[in-house]
């Protein structure tokens, strides 16, 4: 049964073996099974290669074959798995689990979410308004910074070009970048692992995090094409 037959297959396979040349009927008296069940347990034994049959006087002989072959069969199956490998290989992984999408209402709620990203993350990428962040949740961003800094979370924001956003200390845990563009976001990205939490800075603030491989690196692609052209603090300056 250890080398995967059944116990009704391993039952008759050991009277084969202990009978060695004998009928079916005989088989099916010693094995107290149905004949019909016998001959199809015959047949796959045959098929694994553990019983061969012959014809004596015009009877069909079921015999098995030296157990040493179980040996020889498991070497080929191993091989053969070995051989495939790098095929399964390829495949592993290739359709993703099915994504999740949550939706989250009102400001404890998304600032519960903000924890769980700092609880969770190991690198962000974030786009938005840090403007409208203070102004709908209030006192969370700057506390959001001091705790990820205190994790030692990496981070890179695209915020708007504003006096709040661009009078935030710099730290070796933090680039940011400015688009004029995001001034007048109301909505906040947050990329990290194969989650994406997009909060909606509207009249009731709410948030939608989607757990999805594909969308967090279709997320990723377009927040690292907007990083390409966003400008600097000294660019800024410069111009």
């Amino acid at each position: 049964m250890s080398f995967g037959l059944s116990g009704n297959e391993a039952e008759v396979f050991l009277i084969c073996l202990k009978t060695g040349e004998t009928t079916a009927n005989r088989i099916t008296e010693l094995a107290e099974l149905p004949r019909s069940t016998v001959y199809d347990i015959l047949t796959k034994l045959k098929q694994y290669g553990l019983v061969t049959s012959c014809v004596i006087k015009n009877k069909i002989n079921f015999s098995a074959n030296d157990p040493e072959i179980m040996i020889t069969i498991l070497d080929e199956k191993k091989n053969k798995v070995r051989q495939i490998m790098p095929e399964m290989k390829k495949i592993q992984n290739k359709v993703g689990a099915k994504p999740v999408a949550e939706v989250h209402q009102g400001k404890i709620a998304v600032i519960k979410l903000l924890d769980e990203i700092l609880d969770n993350a190991k690198s962000l990428k974030v786009i938005g308004s840090q403007g409208n962040a203070l102004e709908k949740i209030g006192y969370h961003p700057e506390k959001f910074r001091n705790k990820r800094l205190e994790n030692k979370i990496k981070i890179k924001q695209i915020l708007e070009i504003s006096e709040e956003s661009l009078k935030l200390p710099p730290d070796k845990f933090t680039e940011i970048r400015f688009m004029n563009s995001l001034s007048d976001s109301r909505e906040a990205t947050f990329i990290f692992g194969d989650c994406v939490y997009h909060l909606i800075l509207q009249h009731e603030i709410s948030a939608i995090k989607i757990t999805s491989n594909d969308h967090a690196k279709a997320t990723e692609i377009m927040f690292d094409e907007m990083w390409k052209i966003a400008k600097t603090k000294n660019s800024l300056r410069k111009s």
